[in-house]
């Protein structure tokens, strides 16, 4: 009988090598096809919004929604939600008031987009554990009794708005606005914030860049060109809001990637939060 050969020292620490060289080729490949596979999840949740939005324009005489209400029925706190007190923007990740689970909470949206598979991108919701730079999560984030990240895509509140700070530039039908594939309904917003460049991360159900009077100091510097009209040192400084910046980011830096926004033409595409105001402003 022959004796079975057992592998030497050498031998161990070879194998052992090869598999280590293979992993490093591998994880990179492996992690962007991940990155891919978790895109490709948020374009499709945001699909499902812009068709959303076309059914309530619809049966709404074109008006838009409040972007305040779009989510929730109540701007004042539901039963259950007093601990959050005035502030009810940290919605976002307060399971108590999730949707799907809540369908009473809903407000002028919530059945539109009931379809849509989540309302939260899969890449957000993993760097949203327990983690938010935003100054009202670090302030009041442990008053949440069911920490539960499950929406990140807000309305653009230069649509429908009643906000006062935006009358000036909001449109209420969509039938004002001459631009639809260049004016986002929806979109992402980070949960970090760079003060440089935002204000606020995610703490409400609209992304507002600004203010009316914002916006006119903003156009005056560049001449009344709304596409030079950029966020941060670089540009015309703060804005209150700025498209996420999670996907594709650089090593180190989360909000310097890109953020997927639904148009109103039905499209979704992936912008950084330098073009912020560009698409969200509907009076191109």
């Amino acid at each position: 009988m022959r004796k079975s050969k057992a592998f030497t020292l050498i031998e161990l620490l070879v194998v052992i090598a090869v598999i280590a060289v293979l992993m490093g080729i591998l994880m990179p490949a492996l992690g962007k096809a991940r990155e891919l596979a978790q895109g490709a999840a948020c374009k499709g949740n945001l699909k499902n919004y812009t068709i959303g939005m076309a059914m309530y324009l619809d049966d709404n005489d074109r008006k838009f929604c409040m972007p305040e209400m779009c989510y929730f029925s109540k701007l004042t706190a539901f039963p259950g939600e007093s601990y959050l007190s005035d502030h009810l923007h940290m919605r976002w990740c307060n399971g108590d008031v999730e949707l799907k689970s809540h369908p009473e909470c809903g407000g002028m949206m919530a059945r539109y987009i009931a379809d849509a598979r989540a309302c939260i991108c899969p890449t957000f919701k993993n760097l949203a554990v327990r983690h938010s730079d935003d100054q009202f999560f670090l302030a009041y984030g442990n008053n949440i009794k069911n920490y539960e990240p499950w929406y990140n895509y807000t309305m653009n509140a230069y649509l429908g708005s009643a906000n006062a700070d935006v009358k000036e530039s909001r449109v209420l039908k969509d039938t004002d606005i001459k631009h639809p594939a260049t004016t986002f309904s929806f979109t992402e917003e980070s949960a970090r914030v760079d003060t440089a460049y935002n204000a606020s991360g995610l703490n409400d159900t609209f992304m507002i860049p600004g203010s009316d009077s914002m916006i006119k100091g903003w156009l005056s510097q560049v001449g009344g060109n709304v596409r030079e009209v950029i966020p941060g040192p670089e540009g015309v400084g703060q804005f209150y809001d700025v498209i996420a910046g999670f996907h594709h980011a650089p090593s180190g830096d989360k909000l310097g990637g890109r953020g997927n926004c639904a148009f109103l033409d039905g499209h979704v595409e992936a912008f950084s939060r330098a073009e912020t105001f560009y698409y969200a402003y509907p009076k191109k």
